[in-house]
């Protein structure tokens, strides 16, 4: 029976200890699939809100925009308490985000939980965001269960009959559990791959002399031995799966309050018919129905090939009339009957009430509450917090490019911690704060038996709620009321006091308190303030209040502080004044999450999931809290979006600049999602995921965090810029031929746009062309692997043997002479010193991307031949989709795969200039100072000037020599121009468009989308329903007040969902100008009015302050006239 009443919540901090009876989970689904009503039902069993207000309160969306909106923006969590017949359970319940532009706030929510409950709206199927959520669950190594939900619409919306409803609903879980297939489809072949590569690897090791570790496949652990003959067809993936059988599925309408699961009929109908309850429970759902051949009731298979209703149908069948008889017929005698059949009680308000919704949810969620479906299958199948596999905890520890075992012993054994899971007091203290979220002062409880004195800095501290101090400022005036008029005599005799005196004494009163309220008002103005509360979960160890932790950085190194613990705790905290990565730090209170409540917990035991304050000052999104110093941090959470929408801000009045740059502290530190970046010219700019996350963060800025009014610009969007070959074809269709070629810039006796430099600095030779399409989209997808190949030194040389790759990494390092400064240097040492701590499938995954960037080369012609072996550096930021090639016959220095090795020639000197003039070229292109996409520089010749150079007649440069500012400003000025010899494109970032509409305005859609350079790349009815999935490409350029005009269009039929998808040219020359009489009646004389391209460029560099080529009034000296002469 689940705990209901107001006794629930009393009952929580009771039950924390014990961490085999704590769930920890969150609701994750689509936008609109029904998250907040389900965890509004939840919420009601334990009596935190009344039964009638689930499903319509939405308790969990606390903020007044998800109020207006009606969707949730935070995920935000609550303790439940669940009671079954062998004990009582916590159920830390974490209400997460359905709309895309919030997936960061379900990546918090996720790195808590140890299972997920997946919605799923029966009527809409599996959408862009399920498949998300599915994804970062699978990727978190959570159990997931299944709640199908909205079927009360499949009744009375499409009106399907039963036997059509259980069809439907079967088609929507196969579709859940194909995607669940593909997921482990996936993980199995990389699995198995992995351990091939381990096993080779282990052999190569093994045949090194130098090496005294032996490892053979016999030596394997017997674990990778089995699963090393894995295969997909051979491996037992029956838990993997939803299936009703099992019990992981629960069918049910939040909004009318019901839900039940195949156990529970099971239960009824094994009473009922005297049927064997396990057969039950497995035909219940499926091709199974009851015959009663030879008088005796069996159940058989076989249910849609002789035309009869499967089990499950009968169970339809009650649901059908239930609604039928309220919904349909309205016949309140009808319904007391029913009501009286089921065993449920109606109260009189209900009965008397004409509301025929509320007599449905007060009877289905009697006769099936939802709570108890739901409760009873987490209880049933998601893990206990005590039950944390040993997978789970090393991906926890460790980052995927790095093996567990490079590191300390020390920092290995606390794995064990993780999976004990234990309050004791010599257990390790292992906390991981997912992300800061501001709470107002006054909505936090204290102590009220600490007796703390009122002071501001005990408010400040938030020691006392906005009430006490009520409270006390009623004592003081009560005081001022009763003053007295007489004092004690010398003798120790009473005296009336004389007119002056009582006036004298009324007045220093008075004075006292003014003084005092004015000090309790400027106390009270400190409780408005917004405390920062760590959302938390304990995973080892108890947390106490006033207890001292270090607070752990994401770059944190245990290598370089376990000297330190041999160190007393004094001289640990003056030494870790030096060291940036860890803080100490002291817990000033822990918090029971309740919803939009708070209650204060003394400790914090392993398992829970709390919230903490105090640590507002050293953590700024996540972080790591341990008593050890042998922790590693946690590795980084997964975020499914990037923020690509960008604003400047401001303040109205530049006096608040101050406030404002505090407000974007405050901001960037409560959204886990935000960026915050100050611009080279003094602006302050917000990076969002999107436009209704761009709108929450200016809302929080000016009424949160700075509570200032602030102006913000327009939205800015980035773009790349590119090349392509020289068109065949202009924008008329016409092929271009003799004067009609327009190839801007560019040379016309070479037609291959080579540029050659030769000054007194030296002789270049360059010429930039198209990378290939697949190249590019290799080296876009493959970034993060591209910054371990440049920074890291995972060097890969396949000159003897591609799969020996992996015993050549220990030799290959980068040239030095990259390395430039002194601080470089002293990086890449590092580096190549934590090379060796990369998995064996990292190495894997250098080598099959250099082979598949070879193949991709290849395919592309044979100019391209051995192009992968001549790579000098990518860019920019040495990781970009921009290429380097070096083609200098007499520079053969080390491609970038290749180990170093000392090269005798004057270049090596500047080898690390000209590689930084490439990355300051391809990160501010010539269009509009964007970061360039998928160019390649060729360098066919380069030369330094000859050592007797007097008769340059440079003075400077006979004295010093070459400078290397000298090369970079040469190298960039040289890349550019070879950049600007090629036909230039515009890149603009595409959102993903998914569109849920019905037919009618299927066509008001489409202009919609047409309007706004979108196109529409895939749509499908959805079975059984009039409403279409519309799947477009938008250019996020285009995208703003995108949804605002599309509802506006569609009377509110049509809610889209956008997210990034790619980087897509626009094919249209922005320097394009008409030439021929025909053009210029098209186009007219500028050509600028249909060119969305020179837009674009235009809009970027006159935001950017960049020249462009526009006149204010191009006739000066003529008089003009704004009328018309009559």
């Amino acid at each position: 029976m689940v705990v209901g009443g107001g006794d629930a919540p009393n009952k929580l901090p009771a039950l924390l200890s014990n961490p085999q009876n704590i769930r920890n989970l969150c609701i994750m689904a689509h936008v609109d699939h029904g998250k907040t009503s389900l965890a509004d039902a939840l919420v009601a069993s334990n009596g935190l809100i009344n039964q009638r207000q689930a499903g319509r309160i939405r308790y969990m969306d606390s903020r007044k925009e998800e109020m207006e909106r009606g969707i949730t923006m935070k995920s935000s969590c609550v303790s439940l308490a669940y009671k079954r017949p062998e004990g009582e359970y916590i159920i830390n319940l974490i209400d997460s985000p359905g709309h895309v532009d919030f997936s960061s706030e379900v990546s918090t929510a996720v790195r808590l939980c140890d299972g997920t409950i997946i919605v799923v709206d029966v009527i809409e199927g599996v959408c862009a965001q399920t498949k998300v959520v599915l994804q970062q669950a699978w990727a978190e190594n959570i159990r997931p269960v299944l709640v199908l939900n909205k079927i009360d619409r499949l009744i009375l919306d499409m009106k399907l009959s039963p036997i059509d409803c259980y069809y439907h609903i079967a088609q929507v879980l196969e579709q859940v559990n194909a995607y669940m297939g593909e997921l482990y489809n996936t993980a199995v072949l990389a699995k198995e791959s992995e351990v091939e590569e381990i096993r080779k690897q282990a052999e190569r090791e093994r045949k090194l002399s130098e090496i005294e570790r032996k490892v053979s496949e016999c030596e394997m652990p017997e674990a990778q031995r089995i699963f090393a003959d894995w295969g997909i067809n051979t491996v037992d993936d029956s838990d993997l799966y939803f299936l009703p059988e099992l019990g992981n599925v629960v069918f049910a309408s939040a909004y009318d309050g019901w839900g039940f699961s195949i156990h529970h009929f099971a239960n009824l109908f094994s009473a009922k018919l005297g049927m064997n309850k396990a057969v039950l429970n497995k035909t219940l759902w499926g091709d199974y129905y009851i015959t009663t051949k030879g008088g005796e009731k069996k159940i058989v298979s076989g249910a849609r090939d002789k035309r009869k209703n499967p089990l499950f149908v009968t169970i339809l069948e009650n649901l059908y009339k239930v609604y039928d008889t309220i919904m349909v017929k309205k016949d309140k005698y009808e319904t007391e009957k029913l009501a009286e059949t089921l065993g449920v009680k109606i109260p009189m308000s209900i009965r008397k009430s004409t509301d025929m919704r509320l007599k449905l949810n007060c009877l289905c969620s009697g006769w099936l509450p939802l709570a108890s479906a739901v409760l009873e299958m987490v209880v049933e199948h998601l893990p206990s917090a005590a039950d944390m596999s040993e997978e789970r905890a090393t991906k926890l520890m460790c980052s995927a490019t790095q093996r567990f075992d490079s590191l300390p012993p020390e920092t290995q054994k606390l794995k064990k911690a993780f999976m004990k899971c234990s309050s004791d007091k010599n257990e390790p203290l292992i906390v991981y704060i997912s992300k800061m979220f501001g709470v107002q002062r006054e909505l936090l409880p204290v102590d009220k038996n600490t007796g703390i004195k009122v002071t501001h800095e005990n408010v400040s501290q938030g020691l006392l709620s906005e009430k006490e101090i009520a409270t006390r400022r009623d004592v003081l005036r009560r005081r001022k009321e009763a003053t007295l008029v007489a004092v004690n005599t010398e003798s120790g005799q009473e005296r009336i006091l004389t007119t002056e005196e009582n006036e004298e004494l009324t007045s220093q009163q008075e004075q006292i308190m003014k003084d005092k309220e004015e000090k309790v008002e400027e106390e009270r103005k400190g409780m408005n303030e917004e405390v920062f509360v760590a959302f938390a979960r304990v995973f080892s160890g108890t947390l106490r209040t006033g207890q001292k932790v270090y607070v752990l950085g994401p770059k944190h190194d245990p290598n370089t502080v376990l000297a330190l613990t041999a160190l007393n705790e004094q001289q640990i905290e003056e030494k870790l004044k030096d060291y940036k990565h860890i803080h100490i730090c002291k817990i000033s209170g822990i918090y029971l999450l309740l919803g939009r409540e708070y209650e204060l917990l003394e400790c914090a035991a392993a398992g829970t999931v709390v919230g903490i304050t105090g640590l507002e000052d050293t953590v700024i999104k996540s972080a790591t809290l341990s008593s050890s110093l042998a922790m590693s941090p946690f590795t980084e959470l997964t975020m499914s979006v990037n923020p690509i929408l960008r604003v400047a801000v401001e303040p109205h009045d530049p006096r608040d600049l101050p406030k404002l740059r505090a407000g974007l502290k405050l901001l960037n530190q409560a959204d886990p999602c935000v960026q915050i970046a100050l611009q080279n010219n003094g602006e302050y700019v917000i990076l969002t995921a999107g436009e209704v996350h761009l709108q929450r963060c200016i809302d929080d800025l000016q009424e949160r965090y700075a509570r200032v009014p602030v102006r913000t610009s327009d939205p800015i969007v980035p773009f790349r810029e590119t090349i392509i070959l020289p068109p065949t074809v202009d924008r008329l269709n016409e092929a271009i031929e003799g004067e009609n070629i327009n190839l801007r810039k560019m040379d016309k006796s070479d037609p291959l746009g080579v540029v050659e430099v030769n000054g007194r600095l030296g002789k270049l030779r360059c010429r930039a062309v198209p990378l290939p399409e697949a190249v590019t989209k290799l080296l876009e997808q493959n970034e993060e692997l591209l910054k371990l190949v440049t920074l890291a030194g995972a060097i890969v040389t396949d000159k003897t043997n591609t799969h020996n790759a992996g015993s050549d990494m220990t030799d290959n390092i980068l040239s030095k002479q990259e390395a430039g400064t002194k601080s470089e240097m002293s990086a890449l040492a590092k580096a190549m010193e934590n090379r060796q701590k990369l998995k064996t499938e990292t190495f894997k995954a250098i080598t099959d991307f250099k082979m598949s960037l070879d193949k991709a080369f290849k395919d592309a012609g044979v100019e391209w031949k051995n192009a992968v072996n001549e790579i000098w550096s990518f860019g920019p930021h040495r990781c970009g989709p921009n290429i380097l090639l070096n083609r200098i016959k007499t520079y053969p220095r080390p491609s970038v795969w290749e180990k170093a090795s000392l090269i005798d020639s004057p270049l090596a000197a500047y080898d690390t200039s000209f590689v930084t003039g490439f990355q300051m070229a391809s990160v501010a292109g010539p269009l509009c100072e964007e970061p360039m996409m998928g160019v390649c520089f060729i360098i066919e010749d380069w030369s330094l000037a000859p050592a007797n150079v007097s008769e340059s007649g440079d003075s400077q440069l006979q004295s010093f020599g070459i400078s290397s500012g000298q090369i970079i400003s040469l190298s960039k000025d040289t890349l550019r121009k070879a950049f600007e010899n090629q036909c230039q494109r515009l890149v603009c970032a595409m959102y993903s468009c998914v569109i849920s509409v019905t037919s009618e305005v299927v066509g008001r859609m489409y202009s919609v989308i047409g309007k706004r350079q979108g196109r529409i790349v895939d749509g499908d009815i959805t079975e059984g329903s009039t409403s279409w999935n519309i799947t477009a490409y938008l250019p996020v350029i285009e995208s703003m007040n995108f949804a605002n005009e599309l509802r506006k269009s569609t009377s509110g039929e049509a809610m889209p969902q956008l997210v990034f998808s790619h980087w897509e040219m626009l094919d249209i020359d922005p320097f394009w100008e008409p030439q021929t009489t025909e053009e210029l009646m098209h186009w007219g004389e500028k050509s600028d009015s249909g060119n969305s391209a020179r837009k674009y460029i235009n809009a970027v560099r006159k935001r950017k302050g960049l020249a462009i080529d526009e006149k204010i009034v191009e006739f000066a000296e003529k008089q003009r006239t704004l009328s018309k002469n009559k």
